[in-house]
């Protein structure tokens, strides 16, 4: 302090004018600020750019402005306070950063201030401006990217609120992220925002099925496997409980981690509830087929029932001697009453092949005594409208089908029938052809030509539709319901076959279906010698086509030598070259035109080489003409049969021409019928007096009994060979009593006694019912004289004579002297046809030894049901015989059985089969059997 006093004393300043010294206060105060932050921005710059260069001249230049801050504080401090050497230091320091920064600076200063080449700043400016235009496009990209994205988001959140589902998502949580409208509007929310984060447990369905949907999110994230088409209800925020079909899917990010779920959901409400009354309605649907069913029983009963007595009144009626216009009233009434019946029946059918209920039964058919069948069954129609009927049109092999005989039947009455009906002149012809033969296998045609009114082309497109007509009007001429057809190609169609028509308007009309049936052909016997008609010669006078062609077809095949001719005077010039060479010449022709013939100039001319095989039809067989009776004439009935046609040709070959009419096969009576007693179960009264006249038409004796009860009683009062009973009668019908019958206790002379349906409950199953509870066999109403004589053959011919009351305490005879054979009996039983006890006795002795066999392997297997059984059976067949050892034996051995003792059953088989041993030689002898 004591080398300042040169310097300005301290303090001076104050003695300055106020507004010097504020100038030079705030100016030094500014100064300093600005010495000291500008350093620290220097300072914070270069720490904050790790890309500068040199900055060590930075951090120097920071020190020296700081420096010289400093010394320009100790300046002004100076004027003060004396700190003079303090300032001198600094001011030193202050130096020594200068110098040192020149010193760093001043090497570096060209390398700093050294401009780059104009090449290299256009490349770079160049390289910015490309940069730049790359990052003005990335950024009008992502713009562009945005700005798509949200159009996307905004039209999946159209299409999310469009479609008519509830969707939403969850994350792994299964906290809601969204959800579309209708799942906000079922929640009760408005926006998504406000769906964000919650749970089912804070929607209207926490109280019910929260948890169940909590379950289904885990599994589903648990899995990895979606839920589909789960039907389960929901809640919404209005209270309604309502059905939804549920789908929910696993959420997987880039990674394929699953991260949440998506489901859907649909409101299946409205389906539920068509469901439903689409369930009510099939019930109530059964419900009315099964009442149309009952209606359709029931009305095929009470229909059936009247009309089973109009028929069979009519039939009996026939019988008792009628005038020509009597007969002709009731064959009127007759056909009236079956027209009625196949409506009745055609509606059944329908109902049944509709509702799936009609089976098929499978037959074995020989074709041709089928289509003989057909043949006669129509001749009366035929012959009403004065058509010429040919069934068959050609020759047909002999040959057997598997096929359901009854619709087979109904098929081509019905195709026959439709062309009777539309023909007023000319033919009507059936043919069966084999179109297809594969192994057992064959493909059978069957066509009804007619030439009658035909069918136009657009008709023909709806004729095997229901109710369908040519004609509908109803001014029609002929009648119908429309049905027929129709059900013939259901019919068809059942059989796996297919149906047809060919016509032409105004000339005719051929109806054909194929069937592919199980078939083989057969021989017979008369056939297969069919040769032998070589030797003849033959002339067929036919003017129509029909027979023309008929008659050139089956004698071809059967080596027939003949000619045809058209008219009288070419029969005559064929009969001039026959009388020159001398041959014999048959002559086949219609009976009209042989009345028309001088048949007494013609036989003059050829004397001895003329005979004559008349076609008649069924009215002129009623009464033979005189001039036919006097001649050596062959009648044939029309239509013509084909055996028929074959056997009067073979009574040529035999040398036994006979005038005589050929009218097919009639049965004779046995005795077995004739002695037999039958009792029918009826209490309609009509329906009494038609069954008991049908059935004792055949010999048997008929007592009746109005309903059950009186049945059993009668049973047990009297031995009877067979029971016709009805099903339907008051008191006990005819299925409680067929069950009281079959009982062990009944107490019957025959508990075994055949019983036979005679119903006219005729719907599907009822059949089934019948034989179900113990009947055996059944026969529709109205029943034909057919449908009785078929029953009572079948189970009279093999009923035995006599059953035990009860075999534990049947005394059973061990009499070796029974006798063998009881001839008289047997032929008594027989009627003593001795041609019937033969074939009877070599179907006996065919048969037997089977029966034989099979008791002996039961026998050896110690089978007492089956012993039984088979004992039962020959006991049976030996008392057809009058065979009263093997009988008795036969008794014996089934006794036994029954009680289940089978020690003795080898010997008592061995004795039975004796006994069959001695029997043949004594049948052998007393019927002359070879």
């Amino acid at each position: 302090m004591d080398h300042v006093h040169d310097f300005m004393p301290h303090g001076f300043c104050i003695s300055w004018d106020i507004p010097l010294l504020i100038l030079h206060v705030f100016s030094d105060f500014f100064i300093a600020l600005a010495y000291f932050s500008i350093p620290i921005g220097i300072v914070y710059f270069v720490r904050q750019k790790d890309e500068i260069t040199f900055k060590p001249v930075y951090y120097l230049f920071a020190g020296f402005i700081t420096m010289c801050g400093i010394t320009h504080v100790m300046g002004m401090v100076t004027l003060w306070i004396p700190v003079y050497y303090i300032e001198g230091v600094l001011k030193a320091m202050t130096a020594l950063i200068s110098v040192a920064t020149a010193i760093y600076l001043i090497p570096k200063l060209p390398g700093m201030v050294a401009l780059p080449d104009l090449n290299e700043l256009i490349g770079l400016n160049k390289r910015l401006s490309e940069e730049n235009m790359h990052r003005r496009a990335a950024e009008d990209k992502l713009e562009e990217n945005q700005t798509m994205l949200a159009e996307s988001n905004k039209m999946l959140s159209t299409i999310l609120d469009a479609i008519p589902v509830r969707v939403f998502w969850k994350d792994r949580h299964s906290r809601f992220l969204g959800g579309n409208e209708l799942f906000l509007r079922d929640v009760g929310l408005s926006s998504v925002e406000q769906l964000v984060g919650k749970t089912d447990f804070d929607m209207p369905w926490k109280d019910s099925f929260a948890e169940k949907y909590r379950v289904d999110d885990s599994s589903v994230m648990e899995s990895g496997q979606a839920h589909l088409q789960i039907e389960e209800q929901v809640k919404n925020a209005e209270g309604r409980t309502f059905w939804v079909n549920t789908n929910k899917v696993p959420v997987t990010d880039e990674n394929d981690q699953i991260i949440g779920v998506l489901g859907t959901y649909e409101d299946i409400s409205g389906m539920k509830q068509a469901a439903q009354e689409l369930l009510e309605a099939k019930e109530v649907a059964e419900l009315a087929n099964r009442a149309k069913s009952e209606f359709l029983a029931n009305m095929s009963h009470e229909l059936r029932t009247p009309l089973n007595g109009v028929i069979g009144t009519m039939s009996l009626l026939n019988e008792t001697g009628l005038n020509h216009r009597q007969s002709n009233l009731v064959g009127i009434s007759k056909h009236s009453a079956e027209s009625l019946l196949n409506l009745l029946n055609d509606i059944l059918d329908l109902s049944k092949i509709e509702s799936g209920k009609l089976t098929l039964q499978a037959d074995t058919v020989n074709i041709n005594d089928f289509l003989t069948e057909i043949a006669k069954s129509m001749a009366s129609r035929a012959e009403e409208k004065g058509l010429e009927l040919l069934c068959p049109a050609h020759f047909v092999p002999s040959c057997e089908a598997i096929v359901d005989r009854v619709r087979l039947k109904q098929i081509l009455m019905n195709l026959l029938g439709n062309a009777i009906k539309f023909t007023d002149q000319g033919s009507v012809v059936l043919d069966m052809a084999i179109i297809s033969n594969k192994s057992t296998q064959q493909t059978l045609r069957f066509s009804v030509s007619d030439t009658g009114v035909g069918i136009s082309e657009a008709q023909q497109q709806k004729l095997f539709e229901r109710f369908s007509q040519i004609d509908s009007s109803t001014t029609r001429s002929r009648g119908g319901t429309g049905l027929g057809l129709a059900i013939c190609r259901q019919l068809t169609e059942l059989m796996g076959g297919r149906i047809g028509v060919n016509s032409t308007e105004g000339l005719g009309s051929t109806f054909w279906f194929e069937i592919t049936v199980d078939a083989q052909r057969t021989e017979r016997l008369s056939h297969s010698d069919s040769r032998l008609l070589a030797s003849l010669q033959v002339i067929v006078l036919a003017d129509l086509p029909c027979y023309q062609r008929y008659f050139e077809d089956v004698l071809s095949n059967w080596h027939v030598q003949h000619q045809l001719a058209s008219n009288v005077p070419a029969l005559t010039d064929l009969l001039n070259n026959y009388s020159e060479s001398g041959e014999k010449a048959i002559v086949i022709m219609e009976m009209t035109q042989y009345l028309e013939l001088d048949t007494d100039a013609l036989l003059a001319s050829h004397p001895a080489l003329v005979q004559f095989i008349l076609l008649a039809t069924q009215s002129q067989l009623s009464q033979i003409p005189a001039q036919v009776e006097q001649s050596d004439c062959l009648v044939l009935a029309k239509p013509l049969v084909q055996s028929e046609v074959f056997n009067a040709l073979m009574g040529y070959v035999a040398e036994i021409p006979t005038r005589q009419v050929i009218t097919g096969e009639t049965t004779a009576l046995s005795s077995a019928l004739s002695n037999a007693r039958v009792l029918l179960v009826e209490d309609n009264q009509i329906n009494v007096v038609v069954a008991k006249g049908l059935i004792e038409l055949y010999g048997p004796m008929v007592e009746v009994a109005e309903h059950g009860e009186v049945a059993l009683d009668m049973l047990k009062k009297h031995d009877y060979d067979m029971v016709f009973m009805d099903c339907q009668m008051p008191i006990m019908d005819g299925y409680e009593c067929t069950r009281l019958i079959r009982e062990d206790t009944s107490g019957l002379f025959d508990p075994d006694i055949p019983i036979v349906a005679m119903t006219a409950n005729a719907m599907r199953g009822d059949k089934e019912k019948c034989l179900a509870v113990g009947m055996n066999d059944y026969l529709a109403k109205p029943v034909e004289t057919e449908g009785i004589q078929q029953a009572l053959n079948k189970w009279i011919g093999a009923k035995e004579n006599k059953k035990m009351n009860t075999l534990n305490t049947e005394s059973v005879s061990d009499d070796k002297s029974a006798v063998v054979f009881d001839a008289t009996s047997f032929g008594h039983r027989l009627m003593d046809d001795i041609s019937l006890q033969q074939q009877v006795a070599i179907n006996f002795i065919a048969d037997i030894p089977r029966q034989l066999a099979s008791l002996q392997q039961a026998v050896v297997n110690q089978d007492a049901e089956a012993i039984a059984s088979l004992a039962h059976r020959i006991k049976g067949a030996a008392a057809n015989m009058s065979a009263e050892r093997m009988r008795e034996i036969a008794l014996d051995l089934e006794v036994s059985a029954k009680q289940g003792e089978v020690v003795d059953a080898d010997k008592k088989a061995r004795d039975l089969a004796a006994a069959f041993e001695q029997l043949i030689d004594v049948i052998k002898q007393e019927l002359a059997l070879s």
